[in-house]
């Protein structure tokens, strides 16, 4: 409940009326809620200290459909700082970051019963170290090494198109991708590098090598398990990236790789997987402005995301599709009204397990989701959202969900 409360406090502070003082009104114009600390923050982040931190909540509940009605309450901390270490200690191009996560609250994802979750928030309800990196970039910015305690999501199979959304079919990376724990994710931070080549402006290429352990997703470790063990398996993301723009409007292409060696347990037979190759790609596209150059108007996104290989594979293809439209009402610049949708295939292996087990036989679920955040201040927004999700698990006996939520979200 304390938590709750935070939440909620915070989101009352960012829907405060616009006061007729200056000061009032400059602190309602800023970045961050709790303003800039009387030109303190400001000083530090010209002296190469950067501070951050972001609340993001999401109450859910699931009024129709599913295994039964259910409501629930999540939020997010995340803060951190960034220390550029040419500014501080002439260490040109090498910046420092540190990061942590608070996550708690539950879910009604038992309740609706599907293979995506509706709360994308929930997942590690706990304390973890996240960030714990550094980074160099050299030759005007065309290369850049980061290593240390990092996850492959933070510069894989993602788009900021995708953190819009409510389920995490959609939400942050492609999700299929996720499945199987072979690509590391927020907020479970593991031991890794990244390179990466950008020849030009509009065109990049990122690999990553990341540790998988059995262990990194202990609630109980709190991301604080630094041993490496001859258990551990490696995965490494291969991403190629190309920008572009049709006339003023730009695009964006990308098209990857996850080689993972790690033994993966196989859904219908007592052996393992210790290859495993799985393959995505991810276009969007700004196909209408409201004037030339600007940001404002209609974009459009999918996804892709195949491996061949069903024994360890819970989604083995899945394809999203999104529709964004930034500005759409007068005066409402910032304001967003989305729409997405995801069909994810379940693998025949996994479908002859469940139905040995007598659970029926998965075949696909389906999720369509509609939503509009509400831009109170640059620092607050506030989304009410609908999701109806097509055969919740996948096998048609849990009858189609109707889940309504609302998503809020502070920069502190």
């Amino acid at each position: 409940m304390n938590h709750i409360r935070i939440g909620l406090t915070a989101l009352a502070a960012a829907m405060l009326p616009l006061s007729t003082t200056a000061l009032a009104s400059d602190w309602r114009s800023g970045d961050t809620l709790t303003g800039d600390w009387g030109g303190t923050r400001t000083q530090l982040k010209a002296e190469g200290i950067d501070v951050f931190a972001y609340y993001n909540a999401i109450v859910s509940a699931n009024v129709s459909g599913g295994n039964e009605d259910a409501n629930a309450y999540a939020g997010d901390l995340f803060a951190g700082v960034t220390l550029d270490l040419g500014k501080l200690f002439g260490a040109d191009g090498w910046t420092f970051n540190l990061s942590g996560i608070d996550r708690h609250g539950e879910s009604i994802d038992p309740e609706v019963g599907g293979i995506y979750s509706v709360m994308q928030l929930v997942g590690g309800q706990t304390w973890f170290l996240y960030n714990l990196s550094l980074e160099k970039t050299w030759d005007a910015g065309r290369h850049a090494l980061k290593f240390g305690r990092i996850t492959a999501t933070d510069d894989f199979a993602g788009s900021p198109f995708y953190g819009y959304y409510l389920s995490n079919s959609i939400d942050g990376q492609i999700r299929a991708v996720l499945f199987d724990g072979v690509m590391t994710s927020y907020p479970y931070g593991v031991w890794g590098a990244r390179y990466k080549y950008a020849p030009t402006d509009d065109f990049r290429l990122k690999i990553g090598a990341y540790q998988l352990t059995e262990r990194m997703w202990d609630p109980d470790l709190h991301g604080t398990d630094f041993t490496f063990r001859d258990s551990d398996g490696i995965s490494v993301m291969v991403q190629l990236e190309w920008d572009w723009r049709m006339g003023a409007k730009p695009g964006h292409f990308g098209l990857g790789l996850n080689n993972v060696s790690f033994d993966m347990p196989n859904f219908n037979a007592d052996d393992t997987t210790d290859t495993f190759i799985r393959y995505y790609a991810q276009i969007d596209q700004q196909v209408t402005q409201e004037r030339e150059g600007s940001d404002q108007g209609l974009y459009l996104f999918g996804t892709l995301a195949y491996t061949n290989q069903q024994e360890p594979a819970l989604v083995p293809f899945q394809t999203s599709f999104g529709a964004q439209y930034l500005g759409p009402f007068e005066r409402r610049n910032q304001d967003r009204l989305i729409f997405g949708t995801t069909y994810g295939t379940l693998s025949d292996d996994y479908a002859d397990a469940q139905e040995a087990l007598g659970k029926g036989r998965p075949d696909y679920e389906w999720m369509f989701e509609l939503g509009y955040r509400i831009q109170l201040t640059k620092f607050a927004y506030v989304q009410p959202d609908i999701q109806y999700v097509v055969q919740p698990g996948g096998t048609g006996d849990i009858p189609d969900a109707t889940v309504i939520g609302m998503q809020f979200g502070v920069s502190l």
